[in-house]
């Protein structure tokens, strides 16, 4: 078996070829996680509505639960049930940022792929054009004029923003992904908190229940 040169254009597609394929399983382990943030903003949401439900319990009929919980219980019981109502509201945010990253991503893969399908047939035939009149071309696709070109309807500081990002996150190829990921972990964190919260409460009304 002979050396293979590190500058053969052989060798250098067969590492895009893997760099690539394992992105993209990657990116589809992120995405298959993120995608069930769903299922975990129905238990978020039926556990709020509990909360909901309670709260205005014990607001409208105040008179007739103090005899039984005490003043301090009563108002231990209330802000353990408004923290754990603010943690489901917590958990919803990220429940609705993580949704929204993962169809963006999803949009822009599917829009994006014919465009890119379309560049590369093209770039193929302008090299070879190129190649025969001896002429060199940049052929690449620019990112940055993509970016600025996007910013152009926005607001002065949302370009700020997206070309803050864009530097923040420039090379890495999963940081779209990293966004869901991160959104779907915080809404698992503020729902576990919440659902504790939500225990907590009752068993804070047993306490003071059985204390009297």
């Amino acid at each position: 078996m002979t050396d293979s040169n590190p500058d053969d254009p052989l060798m250098e597609w067969n590492r895009l070829n893997r760099e690539n394929a394992e992105h993209g399983f990657v990116s589809a382990l992120f995405q298959s996680m993120s995608e069930t943030s769903p299922l975990v903003d129905k238990f978020s949401v039926w556990l709020l509505a509990g909360t909901g439900a309670t709260s205005a319990l014990l607001v409208t009929q105040v008179e007739s639960i103090l005899p039984h919980l005490s003043e301090q219980g009563f108002k231990a019981c209330l802000v353990v049930i408004v923290a754990s109502a603010i943690s489901g509201f917590v958990a919803k945010y990220y429940s609705l940022r993580c949704e929204i990253q993962n169809k963006i991503q999803s949009k822009v893969m599917e829009l994006a792929k014919p465009v890119l399908d379309k560049h590369k047939e093209n770039e193929d035939e302008i090299e070879e054009c190129a190649e025969q009149r001896g002429i060199a071309l940049q052929t690449d696709i620019d990112f940055s004029r993509i970016i600025v070109e996007f910013g152009r309807p926005f607001p002065f500081w949302v370009k700020w923003l997206i070309a803050r990002k864009i530097k923040k996150t420039s090379g890495d190829r999963q940081a779209g992904f990293h966004v869901a990921v991160k959104a779907y972990m915080s809404q698992i964190r503020w729902t576990f908190f919440q659902a504790v919260l939500f225990l907590v409460f009752i068993l804070t009304a047993a306490w003071y229940a059985n204390a009297i």
